[in-house]
């Protein structure tokens, strides 16, 4: 039936029922709100989902102020309606920026609202500039709100592409109906000069609604996996690469079959330190390690192995290899190491291991073996495999 009823719509051939068709809108727009909602209650890591569907029950409210002041609805009815709708419009940007992890504040999400309300009293008895102002509120939000998603993107996203182009459209469609003369409002329970207008663009924005709340939905599905992906690959303590991500990271780099050196990290009498100054000062040492690694190899492979075991896998030849990992060990040794108003002295010993044609398993061992001979001669030393064979 729906589907005869959009076929005829868009052929022209029947008369379009706005009366109903607002009635389906509305009941559209409060099914996408409490998806969402719900959503949001399986997923409350993602509070974007939240703000999302809190903008769809506000559009939703602004339809229903219009519906319940009947077919010729008041200038009250509809500032008010605008002024809901207005705060949907700030509530998706809220959202947006939400999803980006940053924080939306109330001046942003009701700024709208309220150069609404004030320009109002000065348009009131203008219904042309009264659709040109909130077209362009919204048309300002829907804009900022595809910049968001846009530029302030934390995550690698597929469907972040979709919904940018989706806001795009919907800053285009308030242009439209700002610049044209054509509000929501009028699409739906008040007489056009053109009603021809009027079926095509409520059909449009019928598909619409439901097609942004589907990818606000795969946004979340597709940052949840993300998330989940990377913490399966990163160290919870010290925020750097563990064991599973330097192994394909590592593999990916051998592959290439240049030459490629193996850096294999070990602190220095770490249980010593566990022992007399507890595991929280020993996981404050594991974490300051972590940051000049991270420092010193920002693009590079590198990782936390396991107790305060590290490793890294660097393209460099012996002699460079060497010479970075001196460059780290003198940087641990040199930085201050204060924990719980102590001070940690403590070093890091290192094993370095060079091959043009070797497995990741293979340079590890023989970085291992050199690592070995470091801690041999005394500590706070680096060592190559090639000197422990010779």
């Amino acid at each position: 039936m729906l589907w005869m009823t959009s076929r005829h719509l868009i052929a022209g051939s029947m008369k379009l029922d706005l009366q109903t068709l607002s009635a389906i809108f509305a009941e559209l727009t409060a099914v996408l709100g409490a998806l969402l909602l719900f959503s949001w209650t399986l997923n409350r890591k993602v509070q974007a989902l939240a703000w999302w569907g809190a903008a769809y029950l506000l559009v939703l409210t602004a339809l229903g102020i219009v519906l319940l002041a009947g077919g010729k609805a008041s200038i009250n009815a509809l500032l008010l309606g605008n002024c809901f709708l207005a705060l949907a419009y700030g509530v998706l940007y809220g959202g947006c920026c939400v999803f980006n992890g940053r924080v939306a504040t109330v001046q942003a999400v009701t700024a709208g609202v309220v150069l609404w309300c004030l320009a109002s009293l000065l348009i009131l008895d203008d219904a042309n500039m009264r659709v040109i102002v909130v077209s362009a509120i919204c048309a300002a939000y829907s804009g900022f709100s595809a910049w968001e998603l846009a530029r302030r993107a934390r995550h690698p996203l597929a469907s972040r592409a979709v919904a940018v182009g989706l806001l795009c459209c919907l800053v285009v469609f308030n242009i439209f109906r700002g610049t044209v003369g054509f509000s929501l409002a009028l699409a739906f329970w008040m007489a056009l000069p053109d009603e021809r207008w009027s079926g095509p663009m409520a059909f449009a924005m019928a598909t619409f609604m439901p097609t942004l709340a589907f990818v606000f939905l795969s946004m979340a599905k597709e940052q949840l996996e993300w998330e989940y992906k990377q913490a399966a690959l990163v160290d919870s303590l010290t925020g750097i690469p563990n064991r599973r991500a330097f192994f394909e990271k590592a593999s990916a780099l051998v592959a290439q079959r240049t030459a490629v050196s193996c850096l294999l990290f070990d602190l220095d009498n770490f249980k010593a330190i566990n022992d007399r100054f507890g595991h929280e000062a020993g996981d404050h040492v594991l974490v300051i390690f972590a940051r000049i690694l991270a420092e010193h190899l920002p693009r590079g492979v590198f990782a936390r192995l396991g107790g305060e075991e590290f490793a890294a896998m660097v393209p460099l030849g012996g002699a460079d290899a060497e010479a970075l990992a001196n460059g780290i060990r003198r940087a641990f040794s040199s930085v201050d190491k204060i924990a719980q108003g102590a001070r940690i002295d403590v070093t890091v010993s290192a094993g370095c291991a060079t091959g043009t044609d070797a497995t990741v398993e293979r340079l590890l061992r023989e970085a291992d073996s050199a690592l070995y001979r470091a801690k041999a001669e005394g500590r706070n030393a680096v060592a190559s495999f090639r000197s422990a064979e010779g």
